[in-house]
Order: structure tokens, then sequence, then C-alpha cells
């Protein structure tokens, strides 16, 4: 069965509805009623009523008739073609009324015209669109005489009742199961096990439903839980009902089930024998594979399930959350996908009858492939293994991992048909909009309303019955969607959901042909012809040719642009060619739905204009400054995103036709200062996130007529100059307002001196908002008072307030009043001297409260947080999770004394305070920053502390022992710039309390002397990272340090005074040594870093970094240890390095920095076998890399840097044939590269800069497969360029030259034929090309370039007239003075036209 075209039929029957239904509107018909065009819009109803009544029919004979198939793929693009021509009427029939309305006004002359016409108000662009439509319609009309005329040949018949359609089912399932080949489903049985043995109160039977997608393995659930030996049922029934549940059929199979021939022909004896069978009995009954929604069918069958005990039990597994919903008792257990693990154990034991691939290991990665592309399904892992089984034949295996799961046999794989069901049960809007769906990639994180738009862009939410609420609607489609799990939510962002990988295929499978989603350019045009909506992911720059193929797709109706990016931490840009926007999108005049989203676009061509379909446009986060004002001939337009064009200066002034306009999204456009005019006629919009109160338009009048919902930022309230305006704005009575921010002034301009506090308070007081309200900010303002309103208890849906800036505020309002508040912050309210009971009013305020944050609060001294009433005893924050105080410099007061609930506090720069909450039994995280000491010495009962950071402390000289006992739970423990320090603790300190304490950092305390005071100097026995930085009096490491058998990580850096480490060393655990800076260090631990006279416990030392310890002497005695991996030395003596050649056999990375006395490298045979990096830098005596380099098979990264003295290497060249990176910097006595370069077949990326001895690059050939050459400031390389051999490499892609002897005397760079460089070439970057005056031609052969970077050339003035290759992303010009300016659109550049298509353009 070919399921595209089946699926197709029943989309298309909406589609005709939507066709006939606009084609018999009064409005429609009322302007289009005339002439030749009415005649052929009734012949079109007419046939299309011939045509939908045929689509069932066509539908079936398709699986079986290939020509209908066709028939049905032509119909649904004449379709759509259809549906744009009436679009496209519907649209000129808004501008005429809008054109007539002006007309009616004062236009005299237009009038007489009129009356010449016959009384037809027409004007010539009228005319001519009417004649341009008649030959679209005419056209059309011919497609469906064709359409029609080939129905009747393929004898599609009409039916006059609707005719119910079968769809093939799965194989009924049976209650036997072997548990020995089911993996993963161990908790999921416990779980189910629990409910069916768990207690229940209710009279009734319980219903169990276990929900999930197809093929997740539901039954196989209910099979293991049927079959448990531990449950204890008098009587039990499998069912597998499927698609129809026919209430008589079910009946008397449960009968069956319980040894009861069930003869009876009615519904009525069956039920009354099935009644008495279960009379007082303890019975399980499992109802496989349920799809009915019918609640009355349920019913009835369920009905004799009650003469049954309490303890009795059915399952239901379904697809559906509405059937569980209906049917169950309980919530639905939600079945979850196995593990990766688990489900490659499933695919293993049906693809080679084992559970791992110790036979078959080259099979192995691709089998792991496969079984991500599973996606926890057991199904599809069941099926594609089963597809494998026996075929050990990689190339067998590689095939189907590259197919797609419509590719493979029907007969051998059930995952299509098990997924197809799901979708097949869709109603027909609910595949419509599902199959748009494949547009997205995989694992794309989808947001709901943002889809919910798309859709209504697209048509698919019209609704004759709910014309007003789109939205809502298309929200109504995706929970049913998701409860039918085609979506699920998005594990990383709970506010976003994803489909599943095999669901995502299914979309893609029966939306083929019409959606496309773009992952590179396309190869074939053709193929595409007919695609209606299409996405891409964006790449950091997007040339022209990327998108050449969709000037084939006249049809498009969707362009968007995606992106994967989390924009909560990082906000992507992106390049694209201006021929994108300035020359294909105007083309695709059929364009709904238009995002270009955080490109560099500063302006959109006045071509946009002409976009007559155009519903969706999104260009938030681009560079834009301001739209055309053809953008007021969008007549369509529903949503406008602007969100975050931070250079944004202004709206067209014609944006209020847009009549259509419902969703103008304009947050986060920081240089808008105005509105445009009259836009409170936008009656239709229901979203404005931001409205400005200019000074001459956007008078906050505008939002009355305004049914606005979501977020609204009213900011410049300012210039709000009649008090009264702001009651007309009439806020209170917006239900939908769920965000509300008001601003008066920008921070800098604020100043308390030109403030008419009096009228911002009867502002704020008229902007009352509804009760509805959830998120309230206000900023800036300037009154001495809030209103009433603010804080009263009937804002019950009131979850976040912000208060900040107001300056003149002394009171708080009582905010403690607002049951629901969850988040509270105050900021700049620096006026306010005490927070009193005012802000409370009784004992049960902030009962929901969890982040508070009050910063700068310059004048708060006091904290009134009690009314005398038992203060330990008093929560009065009982849910607050975090608090934050800031800047608070006078605070004085107390804290409220029992917070139950804290778990993060944050106290900074309040100088004056002197202790903290006595009761903090739930804090996890605690920072001090610049307070008191006493702060610090108040904290108690935290036994749940985690994390402790100090920071700026005064008065602190060690840590009282009474915190020490508090802290059982500390794990982290941060100590910063705390002056007056001198050490941790002394000797005799309990230091049981700090158990699990794993990490101490002290960083910048400048008296300390030693971590512990005393001989024994004993630390946390479990720390595992011990950091300290910058303390210039630490003279000694405590003794203590050996016994931790557990610290891993030791840091010691900038300590001058240190001069050694502790007698009996450091822990043999230790991993990661680094020493740097201490000048006075004399020696290094013995044990670790070499041999050990008093100990034979074997180091466990990875990483050793030792730097800038001038006093330092050799004390290793022997070698180093062998589980060292990485050393990092510097300005060593000839004596240490010498320790170089011993015991480093597993070691994989060596940096030997600022060593003076080494001259040869290696001095003599160096035994380290497994070393995979090599850097040697700033040793000013090297002359040269020995032969013994040979030893070092496994080099891959080798730099050589400042070493002056460096002339020689090795006769026979590099011997190090994996080596892929080589780097030489600053070795001005170097002449050539080593001989012999070709032999380094591995070599990818070579480096050399500042060689100013340098003569050639290399007597023999570079090597083969070098993809990267820098060569800077190598003054005497005078080896002709052509002598390099570029033109060689097939594998060369990037090439930086700057200041090379080579190239002084270039005039024209490349040569002309474009012989010097390969056509692999990408990146090319010349700089100081000092006589280059022209590129040349040969450019134009690099057809594989993408980023061209030029700099420094002086006399360089001219590029070919043909420009740049196609492929080129990215230019960059800097200090050509003879060629910039040409390059430049506003110098009037005469090589602008030439390279204005390129994405992204850097001159100087």
């Amino acid at each position: 069965m070919d399921i595209v075209t089946a699926i197709g039929g029943s989309i298309l029957s909406v589609c005709f509805q939507g066709l006939l239904h606009r084609l018999n509107s009064i409005d429609f018909m009322k302007y289009i009623g005339q002439g030749q065009v009415l005649t052929q819009l009734k012949k079109w109803e007419k046939m299309l009523k011939r045509i939908h009544a045929v689509l069932e029919d066509a539908e079936e004979k398709q699986m079986a008739n290939r020509l209908v198939e066709i028939w049905l793929s032509d119909l649904r693009d004449l379709a759509y073609d259809l549906e744009d021509i009436i679009d496209e009427l519907a649209t000129e029939v808004q501008r005429h009324n809008l054109e007539d309305k002006s007309v009616r006004t004062n236009n005299k002359v237009q009038n007489c015209f009129s009356i010449m016409c016959n009384g037809v108000n027409v004007n010539l662009n009228t005319v001519k669109f009417n004649a341009e439509m008649v030959a679209k319609i005419e056209k059309a009309g011919a497609r469906l005489d064709e359409i029609i005329k080939q129905k009747d040949e393929l004898r599609l018949a009409e039916y006059t009742r609707r005719r119910v359609s079968h769809v093939t089912e799965r194989p009924p399932s049976t209650s036997l199961v072997n548990e020995a080949k089911v993996y993963g489903r161990e908790e999921d049985k416990k779980a189910m096990l629990k409910l069916l043995n768990a207690e229940t109160n209710d009279a009734e039977v319980s219903v169990i439903p276990i929900i999930g997608m197809g093929g997740l393995g539901k039954t196989t659930l209910a099979q293991l839980v049927y079959n448990d030996a531990t449950l204890e049922f008098d009587l039990k029934a499998w069912v597998s009902v499927g698609e129809d549940f026919d209430v008589f059929r079910v009946t008397k199979t449960v009968l069956l089930q319980l040894g009861d021939s069930g003869d009876d022909e009615d519904l009525d004896s069956l039920q009354v024998k099935l009644k008495q069978k279960l009379l007082k009995q303890k019975f399980l009954v499992v109802l496989d594979d349920v799809w009915t929604e019918n609640y009355e069918q349920w019913t009835v069958f369920r009905s004799p399930f009650e003469a049954a005990t309490p303890q009795s039990r059915i399952i239901v597994t379904t697809r559906s959350l509405e059937v569980s919903l209906m049917m169950g008792t309980t919530p639905a257990y939600p079945l979850k996908e196995l593990s990766y693990d688990e489900c490659f154990n499933v695919f293993a034991q049906h693809a080679l009858g084992a559970t791992s691939f110790k036979e078959h290991l080259e099979l192995k990665e691709m089998g792991e492939e496969i079984v991500k592309r599973c996606g926890g399904l057991p199904l599809a892992a069941k099926a594609l293994g089963g597809i494998l089984r026996g075929k050990p034949n990689p190339n067998v295996w590689k095939e189907l991992l590259s197919s797609e799961i419509w590719e493979l046999p029907n007969n051998k794989s059930n995952i299509l048909p098990a997924l197809r069901l799901s979708y097949l049960h869709l109603p027909p809007h609910l595949k419509q909009c599902f199959a748009y769906c494949a547009i997205f990639p995989k694992n794309y994180e989808v947001d709901k309303d943002e889809l919910a738009l798309l859709w209504m862009a697209e048509g698919f939410l019209y609704d004759q019955k709910e014309m007003k609420d789109c939205e809502g609607l298309g929200h109504k489609y995706f929970d049913d969607l998701l409860s039918r799990s085609f979506f699920q939510q998005s594990n990383d962002n709970k506010s976003k959901y994803i489909m599943h990988d095999l669901i995502h295929d299914l979309a893609r499978f029966v939306s083929r042909g019409t959606c496309l989603h773009l992952v590179d350019k396309l190869e074939s045009a053709k193929l595409y012809a007919k695609i209606r909506h299409s996405s891409f992911i964006p790449h950091g720059r997007n040339t022209f040719q990327r998108f050449e193929s969709f000037y084939g797709m006249k049809s498009l109706r969707t362009f968007l642009s995606l992106s994967y990016t989390n924009e909560q931490y990082f906000t992507p840009r992106y390049y694209l060619s201006s021929n994108v926007m300035h020359d294909l999108v105007p083309k695709l005049k059929c364009l709904r739905v238009l995002s270009l989203t955080h490109y560099e676009i500063v302006e959109l061509p006045d071509s946009i204009g002409a976009l007559k379909h155009l519903r969706y446009l999104d260009l938030s986060r681009t560079k834009i400054k301001r739209l055309p004002e053809s953008v007021d001939k969008l007549l369509n337009l529903q949503t406008l995103k602007l969100r975050d064009c931070f250079e944004l200066i202004e709206l067209p002034r014609g944006i209020c036709n847009l009549l259509n306009l419902r969703h103008l999204d304009i947050i986060g456009t920081l240089e808008l200062q105005d509105m445009p005019p009259h836009i409170g006629n936008l009656t239709s919009l229901c979203t404005l996130t931001k409205f400005v109160v200019g000074t001459i338009n956007g008078r906050i009048t505008e939002l009355k007529k305004l049914n606005l919902q979501g977020q609204l930022h009213i900011t410049s309230l300012k210039n709000v100059l009649n008090i009264e305006d702001a009651d007309f704005a009439n806020l209170k009575d917006k239900p939908g307002i769920t965000e509300l921010n008001l601003d008066w002034v920008d921070d800098d301009e604020f100043s308390s001196g030109f403030v008419n506090s009096s009228d911002e308070e009867q502002v704020l007081n008229s902007l009352r908002p509804h009760q509805c309200l959830s998120s309230l900010s206000i900023s800036s303002f300037g009154g001495k008072e809030f209103p009433s309103w603010l804080g009263e208890p009937s804002f019950s849906s009131m979850v976040e307030v912000e208060l900040t800036n107001c300056c003149q505020i002394k009171l708080l309002p009582p905010l403690g009043q607002l049951k629901s508040l969850k988040k509270l912050s105050i900021e700049g309210l620096s006026a306010v001297k005490e927070v009193g009971v005012e802000f409370y009013n009784d004992d049960s305020c902030f009962s929901c409260l969890e982040t508070l944050e009050i910063s700068h609060m310059y004048q708060w001294e006091l904290w009134s947080w009690s009314n005398g009433l038992c203060e330990d005893s008093v929560a009065k924050f009982p849910k607050l999770r975090e608090l934050r105080i800031v800047y608070c410099p006078k605070l004085v007061g107390k804290l409220p004394s029992f917070l139950p609930s804290l778990e993060k506090v944050d106290i900074c720069d309040c100088q004056l305070l002197v202790d903290l909450p006595k009761v903090l039994p739930s804090l996890l995280t605690l920072s001090i920053s610049r307070c008191q000491e006493s702060v610090l010495r108040s904290v108690s009962n935290a036994t749940s502390l985690t994390t402790l950071k100090i920071e700026g402390v005064s008065g602190l000289v060690r840590l009282d022992e009474a915190l020490t006992k508090t802290l059982g739970s500390l794990e982290v423990l941060e100590i910063w710039s705390c002056d007056e320090l001198r050490y941790l603790w002394a000797d005799g300190t309990n230091l049981d309390y700090l158990t699990s304490l794993k990490r101490l950092e002290i960083v910048e305390c400048n008296q300390l002397v030693s971590l512990v005071n005393g001989e024994e100097g004993l630390l946390p026995c479990n720390l595992e990272v011990l950091e300290v930085y910058k303390c210039p009096n630490l003279k000694e490491l405590s003794s203590g340090l050996s016994n931790l058998k557990s610290l891993n990580d030791l840091r010691i850096s900038s300590c001058g005074s240190l001069v050694s480490f502790p007698a009996r060393g450091l822990p043999h655990n230790l991993i990661r040594l680094i020493i740097g800076r201490c000048g006075s260090l004399e020696s290094l631990p013995e044990g670790n870093v070499g041999h050990c006279n008093y100990s034979s416990e074997m180091s466990h030392l990875e990483e050793l970094y030792i730097y800038e310890c001038k006093s330092l002497r050799s004390s290793l005695n022997g070698k180093y240890p062998d589980s060292l991996k990485t050393l990092n030395i510097r300005n060593w003596t000839t004596q240490s390095l010498n320790s170089l050649y011993y015991g480093l056999s597993h070691l994989t990375i060596l940096q030997i920095w600022n060593c003076p006395q080494l001259e040869s490298f290696p001095g003599m045979e160096l035994h380290i076998p497994t070393l995979n990096s090599l850097q040697i830098c700033d040793c000013e005596r090297l002359r040269s890399l020995s032969s013994h380099m040979q030893n070092l098979q496994c080099l891959q990264y080798l730099q050589i840097s400042t070493c002056h003295q460096l002339e020689l290497f090795p006769k026979m060249g590099l011997p190090n044939p994996m080596l892929v990176s080589f780097q030489i910097y600053g070795c001005k006595n170097l002449r050539s590269l080593p001989n012999h370069m070709q032999h380094l077949t591995s070599l990818r990326s070579l480096k050399v800069s500042y060689c100013r001895g340098m003569e050639s690059l290399t007597e023999g050939c570079l090597p083969p497969n070098l993809s990267e050459l820098s060569i800077y400031e190598c003054l005497n390389l005078k080896q002709p360029m052509p002598e390099w051999g570029l033109h060689r490499l097939a594998s060369f892609k990037k090439l930086t030259i700057h200041d090379s002897g080579s190239t002084r005397d270039m005039v024209s760079f490349p040569d002309d034929d474009g012989l010097l460089l390969p056509t692999s070439l990408t990146d090319l970057r010349i700089s100081k090309f000092k006589n280059l005056k022209s590129i040349s031609r040969g450019i134009q052969k690099l057809i594989s370039l993408q980023e061209l970077d030029i700099q420094l050339c002086w006399e360089l003035h001219s590029i070919p007239d043909e420009g740049f290759p196609a492929t080129l992303e990215e230019l960059s010009v800097s200090c050509c003075p003879l060629l910039q300016d040409r390059c430049l659109k506003d110098r009037g550049g005469d090589y602008w036209p030439i390279i204005c298509h390129i994405p992204r353009i850097r001159i100087n």
C-alpha cells in the first residue's frame, strides 16, 4: 500500500471544503460578481463539487491503481493552485474595500471616473489585475476540465452517503510472551504490579491504562504483568480489541476466555452471563490496543464488571490520552522508550541471536547507528534486527542503514504500518497539521505557540464556527496530536516538544512532494518543483548557490529559517547573500510564511509588498533599521515578529492598514522611539509585546480598542502628558494580558528633580491591570508612593513582581497579600529606609514566594519582619528557596529568623549587617561577600549546606570552630580576598564535621601564612581538590596533606614565600599537580614526582605542570612516575632536563618552556613511545632537533616557538610518520623546513611564522595531504610560489601568506590561468603584498573558495570584472586604501554591484 496518496485524499477533502466555502462567500462573490471572472468561478464550483464527491472512492482505489494515484497527485497540486488564486482574489477584495473607503471620503475626481465606467467603482490597477486573473482562472479551469475527464476515464464513483473506510489492522495480540527475550522493562513491570496491588477506596473496578506511542511495547508490558506468577486472581482474560470496539464481539471474547462458549446472539444475554460469571470474583482483564473514544460503548461494555470484587483490575493499552482519560480510574502509566543499551540488546538478539557483537566486530559500528535510528522503540529494533537476521554481510547492513523506513520491505518490517495506524486514525484536519511538521529537522524543539501561528498562516486553522480564535484552535489541534503521542515533551526544555525520530520519518513520508527540510543545496530543481513548504537550518554564511533550486519552486508557500541554538546562552549570527532577499524572495509570489531570523539583514526590498499571500513574517534578531513602506500592502499579514531587532528605528506608517494583523512582536527594539499613527485601529491585534508612548504618535489611548493577550511592555511613560489618557488605555478590562512591564524613563535619563511625582502617581494608578495578570514590572517610576491596587489580594494570579529604580518611593506596597507570588525583585528603591510590617500584612503572607532579590537599596537600614509574635515559630517565607541581598550598605537589622525552605543565600556589600537567619535547615549554597565576619559567625543549623563562598569578609582571621561544626554536608569551600585570614583553623580543631568537603579554594588572601596553625596540620580527610592562588605570604603547606587519600588535584600558584613541600610529601593518589610562580620554592615533593626513599607506594600522578619557579633545583632521584601523561616544565636546568629520559613511558603531552640550557633535543635516546604532542618554546640556545626524534613514532603535534638559535633539523627530515600538525614560530636563524617533507603523509597543517632567515620552504615537495599552510613574516623567503607545488595538493583547503619575500614582487595574484593554487582551496588570506595592484581573473578558477581576506596591500586597486567565485561566503578587505572605497555601497563604489551578493562583507 502506498500511503502518500491514500492519506493525501483525506487531506484533499479538507482543502476542497475550504475552497467551496470561500467560493460561496457573500462578500467575496459580491466583488467578483461581474463578467467573465464570475462565469469561470461558477464553473469551478460545479466541477469541484463533482471531484469532491469521488475523493473517497479515489482514496481507496489508488492503493491498487497507479493511474488513480497519479490523478490524486495532480489534483493535490491543482487544489494548492486554486487556493492561491482564490486567496489572490480575496486579497484584491480587501484592497478594494480599503481604497473604496478612501474614495468615499473626499475624492470627487474618482467619483467622476466611476460614473464614466458605468457606475463600477474601479481603477486602472484593478482592470490590469482582473485581466491577469482571468488568464489564471481560465488556465486553472482547463486543468479542472482535464481532471474531470480523467476522473470519468478512471470511472471514479460518487457516493451520496458517508462510507466507512477500513484500514489494515495489525495482527491480533495474545497473552503469551517469552520473558527471557524482553529487555529493559523490569522497572515498568514492578511499577505496574504495584498499581495492580494497590489498595483502593473506590467501590468500582480499577481500570489502569498503559499509554504510549505505537511500537513502544505497551502490549509486551501488559503480557509480562498478565503472566506474573505472584498475582492472585480468580479469573483472567486477554482481549485484542483493535480499532473496532464492537461491544458484542469484545464481550463474547471475554466470556470465551473465562470458559463460557458464549453461543448467545444478543448482547443482553451475553452481558447477563458475564455478570453472573464475575459475581464476587476477583478478575484481571487486559484490553489490548484500544482506539475507541466512544464513552457510550465503554459504559455499556463495563456494566457487567461491576458485579466483581473491588480488587479486580482492567488493564487498557492505548496510544491515545483521550482513551486513557475516558476509561481509566487511575492516572495512566506512561511507558517510555528503552535506553540505548536496552534497545541495543533487543536489536542484537534479533539480528545475531546474541546480545553482543563479539563474533561480528565489523558490524558493530553500523549496528550502533541502526540502534540510534530506533530511538528506543523495541518494535523498530526487533523489525530491523529481523531484516538483518542471518545476513552478516556489511554491505547489506550499510544499505539498511542508508534506507528510509518507507523503503523497507513491508512483508519484513512492520515499523511503518504500526506508526501508520495512528496516522490513519487522525481526522483530516490533524493529518494536515501533522504532515506539515515534516519541515522541521529531527530532534528540533518545537514551540507550541509558534507552531500554532505557522498553522494559522498556512490556512490549516480555518473553522467556520471558531473564526475569531484561530490560535486557540491551533493549541487544541496541537494538544490532540500530543495526546496521540505524535509529540512528546523535550527533556532539555520542558516548555518545548519534539517528535520521535520514527514519527518524524512518518511525517516526511506522508508529506513527500509537498514538504522539504533543506540540509545543503539541492542537486536537481526539477525534483522539487512542486514543493510548497520548506525550511532550512542556516549556515554561518549562506551563499546564493545554496538556494538556487528555489527558483524552480514557483508555488512555494513556506520559506522558514530554523535554528538549533539555545538562545538563552548564545545568540547566533548568520549571513545571507543579498540575492536571496532582493531577487529570490520577490519571485516566490505564493509565500505565506517567511522567516529569516538571526541573519545580518539591514534592509528589505520594496518588492516585499508584492507578496500578497504573506501571513507570517519573522525578522527577529536581524539588524534591520526600518521596514519599507510597501509592507502596508501585505493585507493578509497576521504575524509580524521583530523581536530583539536592536537597531530598528521605526515601524511603517501604513501598518495601520494591516487589518488582519494579529501578532506584532517588537520586544527588545531598543532604538524604537515611537509608534506608527493609528495603531489602535488594528482591532484584530491580540499580541503587541511593546508600546512606546511617543511625543508625536503613540498616545497611550491607542491601547483602548485593543484586546491584547500575553506580554505588554509600555515604555516612555514619561511622555504621557494628559493624565486622563492613562485611564483611556483601559488595561483593567484586558484579561488576556498576563505580563505587564511599565517603564517611565531610561535609567540614564532619570533624575528626580525633573519629575512631577503627583502626575506619575495618577498615571500608574490609572494603569491598573486586570486581576488575571501573572507578572508585573515597574521601572523608573517617579512617584512617592505606589497605588493602592499594587498588592491587592484580588490579584490572585500574580506570580512575579519586579520594582526597579523607583527612587522616590519610601514605603513598599503590601506585596505579602499576593498569595500566588513566587518571585519578587526590588532594585534601586534608594529612598526606602525601613521594610516594615506593612510589607507583610499578616502571618500568612508570602506563602508561595520562592525567590527574593533586594539590591542597591542605599538607605535601607531596618527589616522589621516581626509583629511581636514568637519570632522562631513564625515562618514569614515558608517556601522561600533563594534570597539575594546586594549592596545595601546601611542595613543593620536582623533578617527573618525562620526560613525552613531556603536553599540559596547571597549576601553582598552589606557592611553593617551582623547576622543571618538562625534556622536554615534546607540551605545548600551560601555566598558572603564584603560583609563583616560576624555574619559568617552567625551561621548555625546549616547542616544541609554544600557550597560556601566567602569573599572580602573583614575581620576574618580563621574559621570559627562553631561554624565548622555546622558544616557536616559541606562539599565546596571557597575563600577569596580575605586580607586578614592567617590560617583556616588550628591543630586540635575537630574536623569530623568536614568529612564531606571535596573542594577547597583559597585565593588572594595576602596574610595567609599556613593552611593550618600547628605541626600536625590536619585537613578534611575526603578532600579531592585543593587550590591556593595569590597568597604571597604562604610559607608552608600543611604536613597533613600526605594523609589525604582522596586528593587528586593540587594547584599552588603565585605563592612567592613558599619554600618547600611537607617533609612527608603528598598523597600518592594525586593525579594532577600544578606548581607555578612560586619563586622561593626549592624542591619538588618526593614520592609523587620522583623516587621516594621512605615509601614503596606507587604514584598515580598523570599531569604535572611546573613553571616560573626560579629557585627550584632538581630533586628527582631516579625517574618520573610511570603514570605520568602530561608534563609541562619551564626554566629547568640541564640536570633537571636529564631526568626527562627516564620513566616517561606513558607520556602523551610534553611542554618545555624557557629552558635556556637546552641546546639539542632530544639530547639522547628518548623512549616515549606514546608521546602525542611536543611543544618547545623560548629555549634560546636550542640549535637543533636531533635524530633521536625517530623514537617518537606516535607524535602528531609538534610546535617550536621563539627558539632563535634553531638552525637544523635531522638530515633525514622529521622521522615522525604520524605527524598531523607542525608549527614553527619566531626561529629567526632557521633557513628551511626539514628535508623529505613529502614523506609526512599524515601532515595536515603547517604554519611558519616570523622565521626571517628562512630562504626556502623545502628542497623536495610539500606533504601530499597538506590541507593548511600559513607563512607569516618570512621576509627572506625567496623561493617563488610556483615552486611550492601548492597546485599538486588535492586536499589543500587553507592558505595564509603575510609579508613573504616570495610575494614581494607580485603585481597580480593569483596567476591569470589559475594554475598556482588548487581548486580545492576554501580559505585564502593574503596580507602585506607590497606591490600587488590587482586580483586576477584566476581567482575565478578557485571554485571551492569560501573566504577571502585581503589586508595591508597598499597598492591594490582592482578586482576582476567577473567578481569572485559564486562559492565565496565572506570577503574582508582592510588597509587597502585604493580598493576600499570602490567596494563600499555608501561611497558609490563601482565594485559594490559585483560583490553585494556575498553573504558577509567586511570593509576596513
